[in-house]
């Protein structure tokens, strides 16, 4: 796992922070226009692909968007250009990658053997299945803050390439954190507090995620 430890705190004018805040005031106006507001996807979907949509790239635009012949959901496909993102399924070949957004990594269910259930084990069959289904090659997670700072360990469900073990799949974590805040991540008041303390920094993956994602 890099080193994060070496990289700059997080500020307030960096795009980063800017995402943390405005997925907080997002969930908090789905819990008072639910049903409207949720057409859109998630807090965390809604405001990485409007961030996303700012890098010139072609996005699908509505939540749970299939690829034609699966009937699997997806947070969001990366599109070739020209195509239409405002689909609710796509032909295989309008789709250059397939994307799941994570707010940040939660253990799995406990299983009958008493184990947690591995959520990068989850998703590494989501995407065999895809693949062999679909002939979609390419996969990526984006993460959007994880506890991976001291004084704590980093925390053992995080979303790893190592794990999900795909060649063609990229893990991004935008934000490492040294803690999870009592109440959660979408309160405005503990991000503010975090960036206040000093307890949050960039991973510099985002410009890696932005890179990658136009290189395809």
């Amino acid at each position: 796992m890099p080193n994060y430890s070496n990289q700059s705190f997080l500020a307030a004018d960096d795009e980063e922070y800017a995402m943390l805040i405005e997925i907080s005031e997002e969930f908090h106006k789905q819990k008072i226009d639910k049903t409207a507001r949720e057409k859109s996807g998630s807090a965390t979907e809604i405001v990485l692909r409007n961030h996303l949509l700012k890098k010139n790239l072609n996005l699908s635009m509505l939540p749970d968007v299939t690829i034609h012949g699966s009937k699997i959901k997806n947070d969001l496909l990366l599109l070739k250009n020209g195509v239409d993102p405002n689909q609710k399924t796509f032909p295989v070949d309008n789709v250059k990658m397939v994307i799941e957004i994570k707010n940040n990594a939660v253990a799995g269910k406990t299983l009958k053997n008493g184990k947690r259930e591995d959520q990068n084990k989850v998703l590494r069959a989501k995407f065999n299945e895809l693949e062999g289904i679909t002939n979609v090659k390419n996969f990526a997670v984006i993460v959007l803050s994880e506890t991976l700072l001291p004084p704590r360990t980093p925390y053992k469900w995080r979303f790893k390439e190592e794990v999900i073990n795909k060649e063609n799949c990229k893990v991004f974590t935008l934000v490492a954190r040294q803690l999870y805040p009592p109440g959660g991540l979408y309160i405005k008041s503990n991000i503010e507090e975090m960036l206040q303390k000093n307890q949050i920094k960039k991973t510099g993956e985002l410009q890696k995620l932005i890179n990658y994602l136009k290189c395809l």
